[in-house]
C-alpha cells in the first residue's frame, strides 16, 4: 500500500528556462500534465491517461527568473473521476505569481476482477469463476476488485454476467475490521510522526473504506481508514 500522503501536497516541477517572460499554453499544459500525472502515481496502480482540457489564455506572461508550479492538493485519497479540477501555484523566483484552476480528463485503467461466467446471487465468487483483466475504471475505482482482495471469501449479492466487472458494492466480504473487534490505530501527523494506540471498531469495513474507531484510554472516536487486517489509519 503506498503511504498515505499529507492533506496538503506541494510538488514542484521546474521549467526549461531561468530568465524567461513568458510561457506558451501548449508549454505550460505538457509541465501541469506531468505534475499532476506523477502526483496521481504516489497514489495509484492504476495506468492513467491525463489530459489538460484548456487554457483561458495562448501565452502567459511572467517576470524574469526561474519558474516553478505547486500543485495544491486538498485530500490524501484521490477520485479516478473522469473530469475534474487542480489548483496550480505559478511561481518565479519563489515569488507567487498566478493562481489557476486546472480542468483534467481522466482515464484510468487496471487489473481488476471479472466474472469467467455467470455467477447467480448468493454463489460464492471463487478465483475459478473470475478472471483478472486491465479495464477502464474511471468513475468506479471505489468499487472494483482488485488482486488485494484474491484471499477474501466473496459471495455474490446480484448476478454477475461473464465478462461483466465485479463491482463490490454487490459483494458479500468478509471484512478486514468487524464491529467490536479490538484494532490498531495508526495516528499519521502532517510532518510524517507516527504512534499507535489500541482501539475498538464501532463499525465494519474492509481494506480501503473508512470505519468508525474509539480510543477508550484518550476517549477519542476517530474515522479511520482500513489499511490491512485490524489496522487503521488516522490523519492527525
Amino acid at each position: 500500500m503506498k503511504k498515505v500522503l499529507s492533506t496538503i501536497l506541494t510538488l514542484i516541477l521546474f521549467a526549461g528556462s531561468v530568465s524567461a517572460k513568458s510561457i506558451s499554453a501548449e508549454t505550460l499544459k505538457k509541465d501541469l500534465q506531468n505534475l499532476i500525472l506523477n502526483d496521481y502515481k504516489t497514489k495509484t496502480s492504476a495506468d492513467l491517461d491525463i489530459k489538460i482540457s484548456m487554457l483561458p489564455f495562448q501565452t502567459l506572461n511572467l517576470p524574469d527568473g526561474e519558474i516553478t508550479y505547486t500543485l495544491i492538493n486538498n485530500s490524501d485519497d484521490i477520485k479516478l473521476v473522469s473530469r475534474d479540477v487542480k489548483r496550480i501555484n505559478i511561481l518565479v523566483n519563489n515569488k507567487l505569481q498566478r493562481t489557476l484552476n486546472i480542468p483534467i480528463e481522466i482515464n484510468a485503467y487496471d487489473e481488476v476482477m471479472v466474472a469467467a461466467e455467470n455467477i447467480s446471487r448468493e454463489q460464492p465468487i471463487s478465483l475459478n469463476k473470475t478472471r483478472f483483466k486491465k479495464m477502464n475504471i474511471t468513475n468506479k475505482s471505489d468499487f472494483v476488485v482488485t488482486k488485494a482482495f484474491m484471499n477474501k471469501e466473496m459471495v455474490a449479492k446480484k448476478e454477475f454476467k461473464e465478462g461483466e466487472i465485479i463491482d463490490k458494492r454487490f459483494v458479500k466480504v468478509r471484512p478486514d475490521v468487524t464491529q467490536n473487534s479490538e484494532v490498531r490505530i495508526i495516528l499519521n501527523s502532517d510532518n510524517g510522526f507516527q504512534i499507535s494506540i489500541d482501539g475498538i471498531a464501532r463499525t465494519d469495513g474492509t481494506i480501503g473504506e473508512y470505519v468508525t474507531v474509539e480510543n477508550k484510554m484518550y476517549n477519542k472516536v476517530y474515522n479511520a481508514k482500513v489499511i490491512g487486517e485490524n489496522r487503521v489509519l488516522v490523519n492527525i
